[in-house]
This record gives structure tokens, sequence and C-alpha cells, in this order.
């Protein structure tokens, strides 16, 4: 459970971070189009991570439910 966190923690920082260089002054189209690309990973990889911690939340109530 603890590792979900930790990742979606460091997801958001990525995300954070690619904002702010996309928010700087960058004059090469092909770099930004690489910072776009990278964010839109990130973003996906949070969304994974997200329902992939759902899942598991899932997973453990019902197993506690199971074992009363």
């Amino acid at each position: 459970m603890m590792n979900y966190k930790y990742v979606s923690e460091d997801l958001y920082r990525a995300e954070k971070s690619i904002k702010m260089a996309l928010d700087s002054k960058i004059d090469s189209e092909k770099d930004k189009a690489a910072l776009r690309e990278a964010l839109e990973l990130v973003q996906q990889a949070s969304e994974k991570c997200r329902l992939a911690q759902n899942e598991f939340l899932q997973e453990t109530i019902f197993q506690g439910i199971g074992m009363q």
C-alpha cells in the first residue's frame, strides 16, 4: 500500500516539474514536443497508479470481509 503513495507522490512531482519547464521560455519546438509527450506519459502513469491502488484497496477490503 505504501508503495503506491510514494509512486504517486513522485509522479506528481514529475508532472509539476514538466509543467514548470513548459511554462518557462523554451525556444525549441522539439523540446516543447518532448516535454508534452513526457507530461502525457506521466499523467498516464499517474492514472494507472491510481487504478492499481484502488484495486489493491478493494481486494484488501474483500479479503477482510471474507475473514469475518
